[in-house]
């Protein structure tokens, strides 16, 4: 077994560990996992990890680097300290977010093992796919060096398979061939240019602002650690994030969650209702700072999934 890489940071799991804890030299959370209904007492450390899951090159133009080293210095790092000024926030404040939190939360959206399910997914819907474009790419992505290598690809009819550098990529395109998600190589290209989309094109334009849990109440996070509802679906793609109606939460820690959105509008909304949607978009596990909160958040969930 490799090196266990967090898709969600150690250090904002940590901000959600269980109050009783804090005085210990090891707090814990507790981690509720979607499959079974279990919830267990569990080390930050310990949860949202993938081995080796950024031991890859993704986009980085030095390809000798790795994701994991890259995220570790220029995302998390810069990070942490921003993410306790914003938690420092009086209760009710809005602003703009510090630069070094956007591009961690651009990440965060971007990077978890969820999306690897849902990218596989918008892919074979064929999303975005022979239409119009909303708008024109960045400059970023349209000055990016192209980089040629073996690539495996995958097929509804034939399956997976691996093709030459030098293949026909838009022609295997159009006879239905995608990339395939379950090649590392694949995915880490995909979530990089993603990140590169929230941060630069997404996050900037929305308004945002925060909820700050009462006494005796928290909020839980889950293996999205960001996390959006456009038009009511909990799985729609980023490209819906321009639409009207659009929301994002990035539950910072269990007393403080972002929010983004497009209005300046007030919500009126309680933590067990932001804990249901972000209950509900999780894939694998829930985690929050008290068992009865993450039992909950289970609870809404279920109740939410009989429901549709």
């Amino acid at each position: 077994m490799g090196a266990q890489h967090h898709y969600v940071s150690k250090f904002h799991l940590r901000q959600f560990t269980d109050p009783d804890s804090l005085a210990l030299k090891d707090p814990w959370l507790w981690q509720g996992l979607v499959r079974d209904g279990s919830v267990k007492r569990r080390a930050p450390k310990n949860v949202g990890t993938v081995s080796l899951m950024f031991d890859g090159t993704g986009g980085l133009a030095d390809r000798d680097a790795t994701l994991e080293s890259f995220l570790a210095h220029e995302v998390e790092g810069p990070a942490a300290e921003a993410m306790r000024e914003v938690c420092r926030w009086p209760v009710g404040s809005s602003g703009e977010l510090p630069h070094a939190l956007t591009r961690y939360l651009a990440w965060a959206a971007a990077r978890s093992l969820p999306m690897q399910d849902l990218f596989k997914a918008w892919a074979q819907q064929r999303l975005g796919q022979n239409g119009r474009l909303a708008e024109s790419p960045p400059e970023w992505l349209m000055r990016a060096k192209e980089t040629r290598r073996d690539a495996r690809m995958v097929h509804p009819a034939h399956g997976p398979r691996a093709f030459p550098a030098d293949t026909n990529w838009e022609g295997l395109a159009s006879e239905g061939w995608l990339p395939d998600m379950d090649d590392p190589a694949n995915f880490l290209e995909v979530v990089h240019v993603q990140a590169s989309y929230f941060g630069e094109r997404f996050l900037p334009r929305f308004k945002w602002f925060t909820l700050h849990a009462p006494p005796n109440a928290f909020f839980v996070i889950a293996d999205r650690a960001v996390g959006w509802v456009a038009s009511g679906r909990l799985d729609a793609p980023p490209s819906c994030l321009r639409d009207p109606s659009a929301y994002i939460l990035a539950p910072l820690s269990r007393n403080l969650v972002l929010v983004g959105k497009h209005t300046t509008e007030i919500w009126h909304v309680t933590p067990d209702q932001i804990n249901a949607v972000v209950a509900c978009w999780a894939h694998r596990w829930i985690a929050g700072p008290t068992r009865a909160t993450v039992e909950s958040a289970m609870e809404a969930r279920r109740q939410c999934l009989s429901d549709i």
